[in-house]
């Protein structure tokens, strides 16, 4: 229907003698949306309010003709009127609104897809924690936010590759083997020297608990950086297999691990730099070469190789932009923690440094989590004996609860995790009204089966007429567009909201109606109306990575 009324809306313009001003891209931003009060209809354009500058007339008188054009055309199947200076309100006829349930239950999982995005090829690059330690809660944040993101861009149409970026080499990384190395004597009885800047993690006293003497003994014999470098590679792996399982457990699983090391082993920081200087981007000062990144929006220039020839971070960065340009990405989102701000700027001047231009890389910032608890902050300290890490947070709460949890908020907003809220298996928890609502209606439709109603009976979606029930149908609708919108603004938190009201909605119908009574042909309508639902809230929930219960 929607496509209808669009095709109705062309055709009303190009009737007009004023249509030769206009060209096919115009026609590009001809669009429908969801009115955001139900009151005004089933859809909106501003149709008129676009093109009456084109084409020579007001925005209120183009949108009378095209609402004359439109009831006319779409024969009672829909209805608009000319609402404020110009916009259009379409209502769609009874049967429209009703009929929607037979698209939804044909559909089955498949109902929501949509090829909004025309097949966009998007890099999602998401947690990208370093493997020097496991997972924290931050990091739990991101992955439910970049797996749902990713998830919802797969079925609006996008290609999307989930990529966790492996920071595995560098001086952080020898500081990690000289600290393993640091808890292995201290396993031997000697007294524990973390090295400056290394890391104190409990964490490293059980993976020092893991090593093989011998193996050690032969790593201790080479020199102090070859040593340190041995135990760090070692500590990366056994890391990495932790972050990898913790992720898929946490229904978060990559596309592609991409580890830094590579870039470096292969030659590609060289052949960056080499790139930059050949574009004449860059200059020696102090015996470092600098990047002009400044050029291109960045507050000052960076350096991407020291004066004692070692390349910096930065370097690797380009690298690592470059073999995403090369693998064909029309688009490479960055998700990052809110202390990257100062990277916005510098990553955009490598887009625009590789031929890319800035909009090329988009950089979404995660911001803080807080983990609550008797109203009050939760120490993050491990030695204090709270748990920090994902692993944790998971086993305490759940998978279910934490990804809901983390899916309640836009990226930009930081959020209090409430631990004794995430506890609680009522409709306070942010996860438990949609479960509540698939269990359910799965139980309903147990009994109704009971009571003799197969789900293969011929329905009448006409005696679907009471107000409850047309409100959920024209939620139910709207999934696609939920999608799509999510997509677009790279907004995972507005599926969240949807399936909640949705839910909410159909509580309501529940509450207010019998779903199976003595009148037949209604109880089949309605458990109709129950399994669409419930069909809708499953596909939501999946996409969020979270289950839909048939028993609570």
């Amino acid at each position: 229907m929607k496509s209808e009324i669009l095709q109705s809306l062309k055709a009303g313009i190009l009737a007009l003698e004023e249509a030769s001003q206009l060209e096919d891209a115009d026609f590009g931003r001809l669009g429908l949306e969801l009115p955001r009060d139900p009151s005004h209809g089933d859809l909106a354009s501003n149709a008129a309010m676009i093109f009456s500058k084109k084409l020579g007339l007001s925005p209120r008188d183009l949108a009378a003709h095209l609402a004359e054009h439109c009831n006319r055309d779409l024969s009672g199947r829909a209805t608009v009127e000319v609402a404020g200076p110009g916009f259009l309100n379409f209502r769609l006829a009874m049967g429209e609104v009703q009929g929607i349930l037979h698209t939804i239950l044909k559909a089955g999982a498949e109902f929501g897809r949509s090829d909004a995005g025309r097949g966009q090829k998007i890099n999602l690059e998401f947690v990208s924690a370093n493997p020097t330690g496991p997972p924290v809660v931050v990091s739990a944040r991101a992955a439910a936010f970049g797996s749902t993101l990713s998830n919802i861009f797969r079925f609006a149409g996008y290609e999307s590759t989930s990529e966790y970026y492996l920071n595995d080499a560098g001086k952080q990384v020898l500081k990690l083997g000289a600290s393993l190395l640091a808890r292995w004597k201290e396993g031997k009885g000697e007294a524990l020297e973390i090295p400056e800047n290394g890391y104190h993690g409990i964490y490293l006293k059980d993976l020092a608990a893991e090593l093989d003497s011998a193996m050690v003994s032969q790593w201790q014999s080479l020199p102090e950086e070859e040593c340190h470098a041995a135990f760090a590679g070692w500590a990366i792996v056994r890391i990495g297999e932790q972050i990898r399982t913790q992720m898929e457990g946490f229904r978060s699983p990559f596309d592609v691990w991409f580890s830094e090391r590579t870039l470096h082993e292969g030659g590609h920081l060289d052949s960056a730099r080499d790139f930059l200087v050949s574009q004449k981007l860059c200059y020696e000062e102090e015996g470092a070469l600098w990047f002009r990144s400044s050029d291109f929006g960045d507050d000052k220039d960076r350096v991407i190789q020291r004066s004692d020839g070692t390349p910096t971070y930065f370097l690797a960065d380009v690298a690592y932009a470059i073999d995403k340009r090369d693998r064909g990405f029309s688009k490479a989102i960055y998700v990052l923690g809110p202390d990257h701000h100062g990277y916005v700027a510098r990553l955009k001047a490598i887009a625009e440094a590789i031929g890319k231009g800035s909009d090329w890389i988009e950089v979404i910032l995660l911001q803080w989590v807080t983990l609550m608890e008797g109203g009050e902050a939760v120490s993050m300290s491990k030695r204090a004996g709270e748990f920090v890490t994902m692993e944790d947070l998971i086993r305490e709460v759940g998978v279910d609860v934490a990804r809901c949890y983390f899916l309640t908020r836009r990226a930009e907003s930081h959020l209090d995790f409430d631990l004794d809220l995430a506890r609680e298996q009522s409709s306070k928890s942010p996860v438990f009204y949609a479960q509540y609502a698939t269990a359910r209606i799965s139980g309903l439709l147990r009994k109704a089966a009971e009571a003799g109603f197969s789900g293969e009976e011929e329905v009448e979606l006409q005696r679907l007429n009471c107000e409850e029930e047309l409100a959920l149908i024209r939620a139910l609708e709207r999934f696609p567009e939920i999608l799509a919108s999510s997509a677009e603004a790279r907004e995972p938190n507005r599926l969240f909201s949807y399936l909640s009201d949705v839910s909410t909605l159909f509580h309501r119908f529940y509450h207010e109606h019998q779903i199976v009574s003595e009148d037949r042909e209604l109880s089949v309508a309605r458990l109709a109306l129950s399994r669409a639902s419930r069909q809708v809230l499953a596909n939501g929930l999946s996409l969020m990575g979270v289950d839909a219960p048939e028993r609570m």
